[in-house]
């Protein structure tokens, strides 16, 4: 009977999930114009909707990724109660129109996530990887919390809208102002510099938080930008040039060390940083080219991305080890696995026709046409990032066997469906790029 009613639990945790989805999306359908719709304390916007429509996607493929998490149980019933936690709160984030209650809920959805490395993590060093988010976050959140302080009491309104339609700017030309204001979002993204917790916590991390953290909550960060961009207006040319320089040569960087690494999550992990590198840059051109690209490279790495580190952990149940050296010949043990690698690895690197190639050109020609002194390191990580994602599979699925192998059921068939879903959502995107992001 406990079984029973946990079963019912999780369908209904789930069902409330798909109606806020439906919910969403019937709103938006009646037309958006602009970043926001209304001055109320919830509402949408062309980012958001689409953004609350990947929490939802990711959230449900968190909750059955792992075979082993699959079991009805007390504690079942608090993983799921956490990981519902983390994709209620990442909603709420994407929809609020309130400066104060929007930078509440921001810096509040890392907790459950620190919750799901201590309390579902499998290596010993999980409690610092949980201390490295808190000092991360805590460093960046001040600053901003007391920027965000100065806005509201000077103007007198707490509505982003209001906010926007005012046009105050309090930050002035004062660069170091906006690196403040930016620095805790910046944390989420993360920038390069301040990118040291997310390896940490993707390797301390069990599947489903891996898949959390790839999946959505490197979304927040993004969005964050956005909104900061929307009701204070844009910083000073040589701060987001800066800006600019740091991320793409800071990706520039990430992809070298995904060359350098053995474990499996890391490599997959720095290769998140490289990609969404490119994300800032596009953003930060403020236009609708670049905005676009943003949003296109979201989409598609939150659905490819956390793709990758199901792969990675079916590798481990099949090897018991995330080395890269001890994971060879993955092709002659289990071919369809071997198939999945092929298939995404390319998908990462952006093979067409996928929502992935888009992102590149997209962002490509908008950041290309910034300034020439972006060209050399945007063309040496484009090389890269195909260099890194040949060298995963490569590694992985190639070389002699190890003598000692865990015996693994094969692939499941809930896995089989997921990875199905997820192609069919890059190219389904490719197929309707008008729609979704026009």
């Amino acid at each position: 009977m406990g079984k029973f009613n946990a079963v019912r639990f999780m369908f209904a945790g789930l069902g409330a999930l798909v109606m806020a989805e439906f919910f969403y999306l019937s709103r938006f359908s009646h037309g958006v114009e602009g970043m926001c719709l209304s001055n109320s304390w919830m509402g949408e916007d062309l980012i958001g909707v689409r953004l609350v429509s990947l929490t939802v996607f990711v959230s449900i493929r968190s909750l059955v990724a792992r075979d082993d998490d699959y079991s009805v149980d007390k504690e079942w019933i608090k993983f799921f109660s956490t990981v519902v936690l983390v994709g209620v709160i990442c909603v709420i984030v994407f929809s609020i129109r309130k400066v104060f209650f929007f930078y509440f809920f921001f810096e509040r959805s890392l907790l459950p996530t620190i919750v799901l490395i201590l309390g579902w993590g499998y290596q010993p060093e999980r409690l610092q990887a949980g201390l490295q988010i808190v000092i991360y976050t805590v460093c960046g959140s001040l600053p901003l919390l007391r920027l965000i302080g100065i806005i509201l009491v000077s103007s007198g309104r707490d509505s982003i809208l209001v906010l926007h339609i005012l046009g105050e700017n309090t930050m002035g030309d004062y660069n170091l102002l906006w690196l403040f204001l930016f620095l805790g979002i910046l944390v989420k993204i993360p920038v390069f510099i301040v990118h040291g917790w997310l390896p940490k916590a993707h390797v301390e991390a069990p599947l489903s938080g891996s898949i959390l953290l790839a999946g959505i909550l490197l979304k927040l960060g993004i969005f964050g930008v956005c909104r900061v961009l929307y009701f204070r207006g844009t910083p000073r040319a040589e701060f987001r040039s800066a800006v600019m320089v740091i991320r793409i040569w800071g990706g520039v960087i990430c992809s070298l060390l995904c060359l350098c690494f053995f474990d499996l999550k890391s490599i997959i992990a720095y290769s998140s940083i490289a990609h969404i590198a490119l994300r800032l840059a596009g953003i930060f051109r403020y236009n609708s080219l670049g905005w676009m690209g943003g949003l296109c490279i979201a989409l598609a790495h939150g659905v490819c991305s956390p793709v990758i580190f199901s792969l990675a952990n079916y590798t481990y149940m099949c090897r018991g080890s995330r080395r890269i050296l001890l994971c060879k010949g993955i092709l002659k043990r289990m071919p369809a696995l071997s198939s999945m690698w092929f298939i995404f690895c390319g998908l990462n690197l952006g093979c067409p026709p996928s929502a992935n190639f888009f992102r590149e050109c997209f962002l490509f020609c908008c950041i290309i046409g910034s300034s020439w002194v972006i060209i050399i390191p945007l063309l040496i990580m484009c090389f890269l990032a195909a260099g890194y994602s040949l060298f995963i599979y490569s590694s992985v699925n190639h070389g002699y066997q190890r003598k000692l192998i865990r015996r693994h059921q094969g692939l499941s068939t809930r896995f089989l469906c997921s990875i199905v879903v997820r192609g069919t959502i890059l190219f389904a995107v490719f197929i309707n790029l008008d729609v979704i992001f026009v």
